[in-house]
């Protein structure tokens, strides 16, 4: 039997490709499905208390907007973690995809992104991930 809270995350995916499949958001046919690893390196310490719980959130901008697409698990207690978590995202050849990946240190308390600390990120382009780079190293990054 399936982990509910795996139940939820895939329930959460399904909500994000049914939404932008309903918007339109993207005009030419999905040629095919990119697979996203993940793991930060030398996150910095923003509680002198504790090392972060970090999270990473992959984002896709359609017409200027940013939209939540999926997360990675929470590590706790960790400084350069690597997620278990693979990002699927439809690549579309003519169209520029826009991403944003955001590091937020998410609190045992809460789940929630209105309490956690944003700990940095970066954006790029579904085309500039190459196959020989799929982990990003989100350490050096800061605020957009």
């Amino acid at each position: 039997m399936e982990d509910p809270e795996v139940q939820g995350m895939k329930k959460m995916s399904n909500i994000y490709e049914s939404a932008a499949n309903t918007l339109g958001i993207f005009n030419s046919p999905c040629l095919t499905k990119v697979e996203l690893r993940v793991a930060c390196k030398g996150i910095s310490d923003r509680d002198a208390l504790s090392k972060p719980d970090p999270c990473v959130i992959l984002k896709m901008q359609s017409h200027g907007q940013w939209f939540e697409v999926d997360r990675t698990e929470v590590i706790r207690t960790c400084i350069n973690p690597v997620y278990s978590k693979l990002f699927t995202v439809d690549f579309y050849f003519e169209e520029v995809q826009r991403l944003r990946f955001e590091v937020h240190d998410i609190s045992s308390n809460h789940n929630g992104l209105k309490e956690a600390d944003f700990l940095g990120g970066m954006e790029c382009t579904l085309g500039q991930v190459s196959p020989q780079s799929l982990s990003l190293l989100l350490g050096s990054f800061g605020p957009f």
